[in-house]
């Protein structure tokens, strides 16, 4: 850098010593970087070297992800050494630390990383079992390896390691206001840690749910069987163009990494070891990881305007709502297009009341060699690196193919291949062949150029970037692409809209020039439109029709697919399933969303950048962000109960800020009862009346929940004829929402007692002194009802609404007595994943059918399974004529969907 700072006030020196007054930044277009350093250029053309060449290589190989993913890390690193971003002078380090005094903590958070990792193969190889007992092994030796308790352990073992190593470098040693706070007492530490506990212990110990995780699963499980990461197949039915590509990619990198074994017929392939493998791990921990990066990111943006409590108010209740914990459990493309969006909403929270003239601090790490400095710069601009340069390699070396067996290159224009990996013989898929682009003129090549020409003037035009809030609207960027990514245009429509609202609403519109427009435009180019761009050069104008038209215009503007006839589909349709959606906050949700009013009316006279300015600024943005996320999906034709889960996160956090307005209201009233002495009667007459009427109201309101939460947890336990009750939780992520529930489950006796303790406890709000107990006892319900739905409901229910166990029972019994399995009038596409698409499938019947049957049995096939439903039984049977054996290996109780048959012939 060429300008000095001064060191007691961090504002920039112009020459003489003479501060450059505020004005002189802004007008630098673009911030000064730091000079080159050319040794960055070898660090990453060897990182990059080596992820060009996994991508390139011809078969998919068990490490080439992982070693791809470790090429990625080191040509991002070297790109930012490159352009000399650890060496900020001096005057912007705030602490420095040499690497020994960090061994420890960097120990503890490898350590926990590691075990994770490896606690997550074992457990999709089916080494680990989901809980202690089982199985018939030793209970001790499953009381300790039990995937329920060592993965989040393993967990929370790298969030420690991660906060230890923050507090040695030097970001966590004191909090805003420089006040050393230990871990125990951060409030952000046990919102991760219940989350964590909440959620991860059963993520990947059941079923994934047909259609939406079996859809989906396939889609990503063809990408490494196929080895094609641009153009998506959907087992028998062809190209899948209905949505962007981020959950496949997420899940599919996740499959690699954790030694899932995707190839056609192995996915359960472990049962022959005697093990019952659970790949669910692998498909789900992703979405976990993101739920879990959401709600942290919306408790900074509430702690830092309101206070820490109200942060953890609001992630607590956000992550007892019924709609976010399920919905965190499916690998459906809603959570990452939610909990994607959600960051950026957070981020843009944080960085339009963040301080302008605040730099990044600098952590200078003393390597011996070499002295390393590191910001949030680094967090911000290596995330965008780290996900822009894989497509840009991966779009690279689509004109050169490696072989290693044996040895040779060869380079050749984009031709990618049709059909399922392993299965084109298969009844149901296409044959395999090979395709070449619609528009061969748009090379991968030149698409690759275009997009790293992009990168370098996002890097280029944040080379020297330093302030926080700058870097926290990057981040904010970022975010919204890859919501763009899982979800198409409404992943960055929607927080634009909100944003541009927000300016509106309170008058700020010289911020605009502060949200760095031009070059998050840039970042969501180089990162969420390179598979856009890479899928239209290939297919042309079918896939922008599917996609674009058909699963997003069409949707918007007719029904498609929904399942809804019979229903009102009208404004009453989503206020009626976010009761639902929002259990047991259903009552209080509706006065949080109201509660911000008073707020806005209080704060009208409050200073422009004052605390309470800002709440009431925060409090408006997310009630915006609320009404737009319902107007819009309220407003589509096609609705499915999932999707309005982008409007759960706002909900939640003004139920968060409400219950923390609760708890200091209290306090107040504390106050005031104690000051009620003669010399302090003046300050008693002010603080009574405005805390008198507020009380009055919050009386009013829990009368109202009582009543609302008793309405919605009664439709939720009883059992009406016609009437889906117990299943209204299943439904609020299911496709089918006429689909019977099992008569083997009864959930009414557990739900009637949550829905009584919750209207109780609403109804105790009315009394003033019990108010703040009768919250933590509201929040304990919450959080026993959490646990409820993830480890016992939907564990137990999964069964019926997916097909893991069925296809279990087929492997198994195939053990003993060989024989293939087939499909029959099913397109569920479980049958697809757990089979690894090895089964023929026959979506109808009839000759072509038979005709099958009869050229297997000519070849000497005595034995066939069939999977299929409970009421097609009778219809399978008529078609396969007489054979000798006819016996259902499931039963109702067991799956009350779908079955396996055996059927042998003379």
């Amino acid at each position: 850098m060429s300008d000095t700072h001064d060191k007691s006030s961090g504002a920039p020196m112009g020459t003489g010593g003479r501060a450059i007054e505020p004005d002189a930044d802004e007008a630098r277009l673009v911030p000064q970087g730091n000079p080159l350093r050319p040794r960055g250029a070898a660090v990453f053309a060897a990182g990059a070297l080596l992820a060009f060449v996994v991508m390139a290589l011809a078969p998919q190989y068990r490490w080439g992800v992982p070693v791809g993913a470790l090429g990625i890390a080191v040509a991002t690193l070297g790109l930012l050494d490159l352009l000399g971003t650890f060496d900020d002078p001096p005057e912007r380090v705030a602490a420095r630390v040499g690497i020994r005094d960090l061994l420890g903590p960097l120990a503890l958070l490898g350590g926990g990383v590691a075990a994770l990792v490896v606690l997550v193969t074992l457990s999709v190889a089916g080494h680990l079992p989901p809980t202690p007992f089982s199985r018939g092994d030793s209970p001790a030796l499953l009381a300790l390896s039990a995937s329920a308790i060592t993965i989040p352990a393993a967990l929370l073992t790298a969030v420690v390691g991660a906060y230890r190593l923050g507090e040695r470098l030097g970001p966590y040693r004191v909090d805003e206001a420089g006040a050393p706070r230990p871990l125990l007492r951060r409030h952000g530490f046990w919102l991760v840690a219940l989350v964590t506990l909440l959620y991860l212990p059963m993520l990947g110990s059941h079923s994934l749910t047909d259609p939406w995780e079996t859809h989906y699963g396939e889609v990503a499980r063809e990408i490494l069987a196929r080895n094609d990461w641009i153009s998506l197949w959907w087992a028998q039915d062809g190209w899948f163009w209905s949505k962007p590509v981020l959950d496949f990619w997420m899940q599919a990198l996740a499959m690699a990494t954790f030694g899932v074994r995707y190839r056609p017929g192995e996915m359960l392939s472990a049962v022959a070891e005697g093990r019952a493998p659970w790949p669910e791990w692998a498909v789900r921990l992703p979405i976990f990881a993101l739920t879990l990066i959401a709600v942290y990111l919306l408790y900074k943006a509430v702690a830092r305007t309101f206070s820490r409590r109200a942060g953890l108010l609001a992630g607590v209740v956000l992550s007892t709502m019924p709609q976010w914990f399920l919905v965190s459990h499916q690998t459906m493309t809603d959570m990452p297009f939610v909990a994607t969006m959600a960051a950026a909403m957070a981020l843009f929270l944080l960085g339009i009341h963040a301080d302008e003239a605040e730099e990044a601090r600098v952590y200078e790490v003393d390597l011996g060699v070499l002295k390393v400095g590191l910001s949030v710069y680094h967090l911000v601009l290596g995330a965008i690196i780290a996900c822009a340069l894989p497509q840009i390699l991966y779009l690279l070396s689509r004109h050169l193919e490696i072989r290693v067996a044996p040895l040779g290159l060869r380079l050749h224009d984009d031709v990618f291949s049709a059909g399922s990996a392993g299965n084109c013989g298969l009844p149901g898929n296409e044959p395999c062949r090979s395709v070449l682009p619609v528009l061969p003129g748009l090379r991968p090549a030149l698409q690759a150029l275009i997009w790293a020409q992009t990168l370098g003037i996002v890097l280029n035009a944040s080379w020297g970037e330093r302030r926080v809030q700058r870097l926290l609207f990057l981040a904010a960027w970022f975010f919204a692409a890859l919501s763009t990514m899982a979800k198409g245009p409404a992943g960055f429509g929607l927080p634009v809209l909100c944003a541009l609202a927000y300016v509106v609403v309170s008058g700020r519109h010289r911020d605009l020039l502060k949200m760095e427009i031009p070059v998050g435009l840039l970042v969501l180019a180089c990162v969420a439109l390179p598979w856009f761009v890479a899928m239209y050069a290939r297919h042309g104008e079918p896939f922008t029709d599917r996609l674009l038209f058909h699963d997003m215009f069409k949707r918007a503007f007719t029904h498609v697919h929904d399942t809804n006839e019979g229903d009102d589909v009208s404004f009453r349709y989503y206020v009626w399933q976010l009761g639902y959606a929002m259990f047991p906050w259903t009552g209080l949700v509706p006065a949080s969303l109201l509660w911000w009013l008073r707020r806005r009316e209080g704060g009208a006279t409050g200073e422009p950048g004052s605390a309470e300015a800002r709440r009431r600024d925060a409090s408006v943005f997310l009630a915006m962000w609320f009404l737009f996320g319902f107007a819009l999906f309220s407003l589509m034709l096609t609705k499915f109960h999932h999707y309005i889960l982008p409007a759960v996160p706002p909900a939640a956090m003004l139920t968060g800020i409400l219950l923390d307005d609760m708890l200091r209201l209290e306090g107040a009233a504390g106050l005031a009862r104690r000051v009620q002495g003669a010399s302090t009667r003046a300050l008693s007459t002010r603080l009574r009346p405005e805390i008198t009427y507020e009380r009055a109201m919050l009386g009013a309101v829990a009368i109202g929940a009582a009543l609302l939460v008793f309405l919605v947890g009664r439709d939720l336990a009883m059992a009406r004829e016609g009437q889906p009750s117990q299943a209204r939780l299943l439904h609020l992520f299911t496709y089918n929402y006429k689909r019977p529930w099992p008569p083997s489950l009864d959930f009414s006796a557990t739900l009637w007692a949550f829905t009584a303790a919750a209207a109780t406890l609403c109804a105790l709000l009315v009394i003033a002194r019990l108010r703040r107990h009768v919250l933590y006892a509201l929040v304990a319900l919450a959080v026993a009802f959490a646990a409820w739905g993830l480890d016992v409901y939907f564990v137990r229910t999964s069964p019926h609404w997916g097909q893991r166990e069925t296809l279990l029972a087929y492997m198994r019994a195939s053990q003993d007595i060989p024989g293939p399995l087939v499909a029959y009038q099913m397109n569920w596409k479980g049958e697809n994943f757990y089979a690894g698409n090895r089964v023929p499938a026959f979506v109808s019947s009839g000759k072509r059918f038979q005709d099958y049957i009869n050229e297997q049995k000519k070849k000497g096939v005595k034995t066939f399974y069939f999977v299929t439903e409970h009421g097609r039984i009778n219809s399978l049977s008529n078609e396969l004529g007489s054979p000798r054996i006819f016996e259902r290996l499931t039963s109702r109780e067991l799956n009350n969907k779908f079955l396996v048959v055996r059927a042998t012939f003379e």
